[in-house]
């Protein structure tokens, strides 16, 4: 078939013809869900499951956490962190820092000066630096407090805190309450305690704190012919006495330094003296 064009006119005739085509598209078509295929199922829900995921999340992470004591954190009133669980304890609380008791000033056993007004505890055995939440049981009112100081060391209690804690509590004008104690870290989420700290910061059973020399001498030297090596640690009381707190041994396990308590109250039924464990420091 003979073309319609000279030779010479090809490359005229061709762009006539790509000028006479004309390319149109149909207008988008609104996907209704359900219809148009899965592809398309997809494209329009994708958006809006992203949407609720992070609102979730949101709400998740905004919301206060909150956590109940774990009913196998150690036992009631003297209870451990082994197996990695948070140290729990109850019993009666008091405070100190008030007008004229003469604490305020002088160095806690972690060497810091005693501030009445800042959130301090003092404890007999939890470790220096450690926080607790303690929660007073008589109007559940909370406060995170950290263990900076040695006591209480009066029978029957197990917590002395400070003024500002013992305000936050509720209890500053009655002078002691029952408490919940609970160790926990920095953020007041709960937190078992480093064992390492019992070879550190090792247990003592403190017998007696005395203020006449002979007394001392005397006790001394029986405890030492019968459990071994014996401390001395000057400290002052409430009072302003000045007195010798008598300890024996240094015990890197809770269980030894309890036997070794028993052992010395049986020892010294007749005295009038009730041993109880602390730490050196």
């Amino acid at each position: 078939m003979l073309s319609p064009f000279p030779p010479t006119n090809w490359s005229k005739a061709c762009a006539l013809w790509i000028h006479e085509i004309h390319v149109a598209f149909d207008p988008p078509v609104p996907v209704v869900p359900g219809k148009g295929g899965l592809l398309r199922l997809m494209r329009w829900s994708t958006p809006r499951v992203a949407v609720l995921v992070a609102l979730s999340f949101t709400l998740h992470c905004t919301r206060p956490p909150a956590y109940l004591p774990s009913p196998t954190a150690g036992p009631l009133g003297g209870g451990s962190s082994a197996d990695g669980q948070a140290y729990v304890e109850e019993g009666v609380a008091s405070w100190y820092g008030g007008d004229g008791d003469g604490f305020a000033g002088r160095p806690t056993a972690s060497g810091e000066i005693f501030d009445p007004e800042q959130y301090t505890c003092a404890h007999r055995t939890l470790p220096l630096g450690s926080f607790v939440e303690v929660e007073n049981l008589d109007n559940r009112k909370r406060a995170v407090l950290r263990v900076n100081d040695r006591g209480p060391f009066v029978k029957g209690r197990v917590l002395d805190l400070s003024k500002r804690g013992a305000q936050d509590l509720g209890f500053a004008g009655q002078g002691t309450t029952r408490v919940r104690i609970r160790s926990v870290n920095a953020m007041g989420l709960p937190t078992a305690l480093d064992p390492a700290v019992d070879r550190i910061d090792p247990f003592v059973v403190q017998v007696a704190a005395l203020s006449d020399p002979k007394n001392i001498d005397s006790l001394t030297r029986e405890l030492e012919n019968t459990f071994g090596p014996v401390s001395l640690q000057d400290t002052v009381t409430r009072g302003g006495l000045s007195v010798k707190r008598v300890r024996v041994g240094s015990y890197t396990s809770r269980q030894e330094a309890e036997q070794a308590a028993e052992e010395i109250t049986k020892h010294l039924k007749d005295r009038g003296v009730e041993p109880f464990i602390t730490r050196q420091r």
